[in-house]
């Protein structure tokens, strides 16, 4: 989880309502329910404050990720802030939990609040694996590369999936999803493919050349005859020529991303505003309840 965690200050609190919770002999299950009030309240804080700066609008996997997590008499601390997803609330953001939906929300949202290098997501993951890419090397959305740029920026997942099946790197253990490429499959029809320049020029064949995008064909084929002697218009398709292409996701280093969203701040700064509001509340229901019941 990107966490932010709560521990008691009593020197927030009234001396007045200390004693009186004490009082009770429910001061533990006061400060529990008045911990897991204000965490609550930090993290609709987060939601109202966050989520709306999120360029393009946050999608309801970020949203369903901000959670926050109850203290107990046991145990009086809590937290807030984006989850992995698999029960671990306290996990640090830089961990390797993966989700079968995406990358967890944790993850990216950790990177946006704290700043730092980008870890390899799945689809970098099995790239390497295929040795189309080093294992120094990510990709990067071209934001030019047409209509499947969603208004975050970003592919499709269902469009990384296929490009992953072009280039044969879709494999997972037992089976695989790979598109054939023999004669009429589909994937002669949108096909991507690994594009290597030497410097700054495309170069397939070049010594040197490294991998610089993810590109994809586009445009019509060549049309005519076979060649030499056909007596058919058009060009000879045994001369090689080849379609256009638009590159789809550049090669790069490891992306940087500075520190955009201040959450552990925000955060903090709304649980301590109404810590005391809570548990002076949380301790005059316990007193009441208690008094009528003949307890004090």
């Amino acid at each position: 989880m990107t966490a932010v965690s709560f521990k008691i200050d009593y020197s927030e609190l009234e001396a007045m309502n200390r004693a009186l919770a004490h009082l009770t002999g429910r001061f533990n299950n006061i400060a529990a329910i008045s911990m897991t009030k204000s965490s609550k309240d930090a993290a609709d804080k987060l939601r109202s404050t966050i989520l709306p700066q999120i360029k393009g609008g946050a999608v309801a996997w970020t949203s369903r990720g901000l959670r926050h997590y109850p203290a107990t008499p046991q145990n009086l601390s809590s937290a807030v802030g984006w989850s992995y997803g698999d029960g671990n609330i306290w996990q640090d953001w830089s961990g390797t939990t993966r989700l079968a939906g995406g990358v967890p929300s944790g993850r990216y949202m950790g990177l946006l609040s704290r700043g730092g290098d980008r870890r390899p997501k799945g689809t970098e993951l099995r790239l390497r694996k295929a040795g189309l890419i080093r294992n120094d090397q990510f990709i990067v959305p071209n934001r030019f590369a047409g209509s499947k740029i969603n208004k975050y920026g970003n592919l499709p997942p269902s469009e990384y999936n296929r490009i992953l099946s072009r280039l044969s790197a879709a494999d997972i253990a037992g089976s695989t999803q790979n598109t054939k490429g023999g004669k009429g499959s589909k994937r002669r029809g949108s096909d991507y493919f690994v594009l290597r320049s030497d410097g700054s020029r495309p170069s397939r064949w070049q010594l040197g050349a490294s991998p610089s995008a993810i590109a994809q064909r586009a445009g019509s084929g060549p049309k005519g005859g076979t060649g030499r002697g056909t007596h058919q218009r058009g060009r000879p398709q045994t001369v090689g020529y080849k379609r256009g292409f638009i590159r789809s996701l550049s090669i790069t280093e490891q992306p940087n991303y500075e520190r955009k969203f201040n959450i552990h701040s925000i955060a903090m700064t709304e649980f301590k505003r109404v810590f005391g509001i809570h548990f002076e509340q949380v301790t005059k229901e316990t007193v009441d309840y208690r008094r009528s019941r003949g307890l004090m």
